[in-house]
């Protein structure tokens, strides 16, 4: 009985703490979920039970309102979400809890409410508490009006949601912690620390055979890293993730950084790259028969080709975007494929197709303040266009009467011009002028208000006001009631091309009529140079100049045949008599060669005979030279070889002496010996193997050095080695001084710098510093030497060797507190010739 209760007792203690812990795998965004939802989801939420199934559908209305721009949706967002977590409280629902304190959090920073947003904290705690802190920093590292003093802010959250995952054991949050801080340091402009962040992460996943992890990762620094400066590094990213999609079969995510990677080099004005990387997207979206990704494909391809002004590719795959739409009997986009279509139309001159794509916009979304006003002036421009100004303004009245008038000033005013447009196209000017006037009437509140900023590329406030109706009284021969207005509009500061070259042009019509004609001139002056600086000439000028040049050209072609003709006979006349001269000065030169051929070869044939003597003698004396260094160079192998020999029976007897000790120091002593022995065995060792008997290459030798001291110690995972060494060559009086130099530094890293098991890693740098000078390093990120030892002053055996080793090396020693132990040798290099100065790739000996 008494072990089951405290198997009770334990497990309620387990139990306690992961719901203490709210643990969470959810991420810092808020779900999104289509507008269009909004008015069933209200309709549901009247009539649904207070249950969990309440929770959710709030949840939704307040991810809805939180994703939504308009006026006061925060509002609604926060409202909704607290009526989740009251009612999640009571159904004591802790994933509703959670996830309503996260969506008040994200909208209360939406309205800049930071200190409200932070009280949220109080109510938090676990995994969730960190989630609400990366919230918190990400509010000053994704504001776009953040100053750098203010980004700073992000820091102390960020060290603590990093702190409390790692106390929690949570891996997600561990990770999403990493990677708030590459955004962080991405932020700051230090973009090495924020890849190095990126790729810790990519490290954990490559170090538990986690593929898909590695790709997503190595995806999402392609994604966050900023486009200045990182162009290579983003390309490099994105191939490295693409080729991991391709080796797991993940088609519809290899596609996605397809589009990433195409709207890089768009971004680089790499077209032609863009354009293959969007194709290529669209053949595995196909392949793979992921049609419901179909449509982002084609509209993207859409607008690719639009931008550069292809408008038959772009408009054929908006319609097939659409074809794929009305497959997958998607209605979310609708709306949005029909816009760009009836715009495409319209930019191609068919406006009756495009009238109907734009009524079709109209019937599938809701009313918006900018985007419906701005659609009811393309369609009525386009009716206008069609002469059908008549089922324009039958439109316009009969949306009016079933939408109500418009809220805004602004829509008022556009409303008031397209009523205008309508009647002038009809010729009931005395309507269309009572229109005209409602426009100017509406300009002062339209500037006057707070919003005005907001106006779109449609609207007609400000000097467009004055400039239309100006222009219906000019058309209209009433010049004297257009120059008040077309005077109001060059009142104006920085009016753009342009509307000054409209200005001008109504300016110098009035003055015209009136009879002021110099002003007249200067005004048409300035009109046509406007004009021409935004046209440049128009479409009959442009003929006229490319035919002249075109003649011109061609002209100049054919006089530059001719010429080109006539000096390549010229040229030929002259090769032929040039070829005359040097053919008779040519036989006389080989006769001339052929009596000096002949004297020459006797008198080599006489030499080589003479040298063929001696090197009969030198070959004898070198075979007996060769005999002499192959023996030599055997005798150095054997004696090499011998004396790695004794040194291994040194060891062994050293092996067996330790078996039979039981004093730790004792044991110590002999383990440190075998270690030196080993490191001057090794040298021999490699001489012996070499065919150079006199130099002996550090960096494979240091390599097997390390390898060998990482297997003595029985080390695991826990301390990492990086090795950096140069292709550096020493002779045997100076190898046999820095590998034991090395022996003992190492050795005293890993046996005093990580206690307790602490994790670490140990780096060994040897590099030419000058042609005649090197340097030996050897840190560590230990636990470092004491503040209050005088190493000048430490006689231990380990340092005093390394001194005096350091002293036959004819080297300065160094030993200092670097985040850790580090120490190092300058030497001169005794070899003559100086070797290669490449240094070879730093790789860790063992991954941690």
């Amino acid at each position: 009985m008494t072990r089951k209760a405290m198997l009770f007792v334990g497990f309620l203690i387990v139990l306690g703490h992961w719901v203490t812990a709210q643990p969470t795998m959810s991420h810092l965004h808020v779900e999104r979920y289509p507008y269009t939802s909004l008015p069933s989801y209200l309709r549901w939420l009247g009539t649904a039970k207070a249950d969990t199934g309440k929770v959710n559908l709030l949840l939704r209305i307040s991810s809805i309102y939180h994703w939504n721009d308009s006026r006061g949706s925060a509002d609604s967002s926060i409202f909704y979400a607290r009526e989740a977590e009251a009612l999640s409280n009571s159904l004591r629902f802790s994933e509703g809890r959670i996830e309503a304190a996260f969506i008040q959090c994200k909208s209360l920073l939406q309205k800049k409410e930071f200190d409200q947003a932070k009280k949220i904290l109080e109510r938090v705690h676990g995994e969730q508490h960190v989630r609400i802190l990366l919230v918190l920093a990400e509010y000053y590292i994704n504001g776009k009006d953040v100053k750098p003093e203010q980004l700073l802010n992000a820091y102390p959250y960020l060290q603590l949601a990093n702190r409390m995952s790692v106390q929690l054991r949570s891996r997600h949050w561990m990770t999403e912690s990493g990677i708030a801080q590459a955004k962080y340091h991405f932020r700051l402009g230090e973009i090495d620390k924020g890849r190095d962040c990126f790729y810790e992460v990519i490290r954990y996943h490559e170090k538990i055979g986690d593929k898909p992890g590695q790709a997503h990762w190595w995806h999402e620094l392609g994604r966050y890293l900023p486009e200045t400066n990182t162009y290579a590094l983003q390309v490099y990213s994105f191939g490295k993730a693409k080729a991991l999609y391709r080796e797991i079969g993940n088609d519809e995510e290899l596609a996605d950084c397809l589009h990433e990677e195409g709207s890089i080099h768009e971004l680089h004005n790499r077209m032609d790259l863009t354009e293959s990387l969007y194709l290529s997207e669209l053949n595995i979206l196909k392949s793979a028969g992921l049609d419901k990704n179909l449509f982002a494909s084609y509209q993207r391809l859409s607008a690719f080709y639009q931008s550069q002004n292809n408008l038959d590719k772009a408009l054929r795959y908006a319609l097939l975007g659409l074809e794929n739409l009305k497959a997958m009997k998607d209605s979310r986009e609708l709306n949005s494929i029909y816009w760009t279509i009836g715009d495409l139309y319209h930019t191609l001159g068919d406006h009756a197709a495009s009238i109907k794509y734009y009524k079709l916009v109209l019937a599938t979304s809701p009313i918006h303040m900018i985007r419906t006003y701005t659609l009811i002036s393309k369609l009525v421009d386009a009716e206008i266009k069609t002469n059908n100004a008549a089922a324009g303004l039958q439109f316009l009245t009969s949306f009016l009467k079933t939408r109500g008038e418009p809220e805004t000033v602004l829509n008022k005013q556009l409303v008031a011009y397209l009523y205008a447009r309508c009647y002038a196209a009809m010729q009931h000017y005395s309507t269309a002028e009572r229109y005209y006037l409602e426009v100017i009437r509406l300009n002062s509140e339209v500037e006057s208000t707070e919003k005005f900023w907001w106006r779109n590329t449609n609207s007609v406030s400000g000097p467009t006001a004055y400039l239309t109706i100006g222009r219906f009284y000019v058309e209209r021969a009433q010049f004297e009631k257009a120059a008040r207005f077309v005077k109001n509009a060059a009142n104006y500061s920085q009016l753009s091309p342009s509307r000054e070259m409209e200005t001008r042009f109504l300016s110098y019509k009035i003055d015209s009529a009136a009879g002021n004609h110099l002003a007249s001139f200067r005004n048409y002056q300035r009109f046509i140079f406007l004009r021409d600086s935004i046209q440049r000439i128009t479409k009959d000028e442009q003929f006229a100049v490319l035919k002249a040049n075109f003649k011109t050209a061609q002209k100049e072609k054919d006089i530059k045949l001719l010429q080109k003709e006539a000096l390549l006979r010229k040229r030929q006349l002259e090769l032929k008599s040039r070829t005359e001269k040097f053919t008779y000065a040519g036989i006389a030169g080989l006769i001339g060669l052929l009596v000096l051929l002949y004297n020459g070869y006797r008198v080599k044939r006489k030499k080589n005979l003479q040298l063929e003597e001696h090197q009969r003698t030198i070959n004898i004396k070198n075979s007996s030279l060769l005999r002499l260094v192959d023996e030599k160079e055997w005798l150095l192998k054997e004696v090499h070889h011998r004396v790695k020999n004794n040194l291994q029976i040194v060891i062994s007897l050293l092996n067996s002496q330790s078996a039979h000790l039981k004093e730790d120091v004792a044991i110590n002593a002999i383990v440190e010996s075998k270690h030196r022995i080993q490191a001057i065995s090794m040298l021999h060792q490699r001489i012996y193997q070499s065919e150079n008997m006199v130099w002996i290459a550090m960096s494979s030798y240091i390599h097997e050095l390390v390898y060998y001291l990482d297997n003595s110690f029985n080390l695991g995972k826990r301390i990492l080695f990086y090795v950096n060494v140069a292709n550096i060559e020493l002779d045997l009086s100076q190898a046999v001084p820095v590998g034991l130099i090395l022996n003992e530094a190492i050795t005293n890293s890993l046996k005093y710098a990580f206690p307790d098991g602490r994790e670490g890693k140990i780096q060994i740098s040897f590099e030419q510093t000058d042609p005649q000078e090197l340097l030996l390093t050897i840190a560590d990120d230990g636990i470092g030497l004491s503040s209050h030892i005088n190493i000048d002053q430490v006689n231990t055996f380990g340092l005093k060797l390394i001194r005096g080793l350091s002293e036959d090396l004819d080297g300065t020693f160094q030993v200092y507190n670097a985040g850790g132990t580090k120490l190092s040798i300058t030497f001169p290099h005794k070899r003559a010739a100086s070797p290669t100065t490449e240094q070879d790739i730093p790789v860790p000996v063992k991954m941690g």
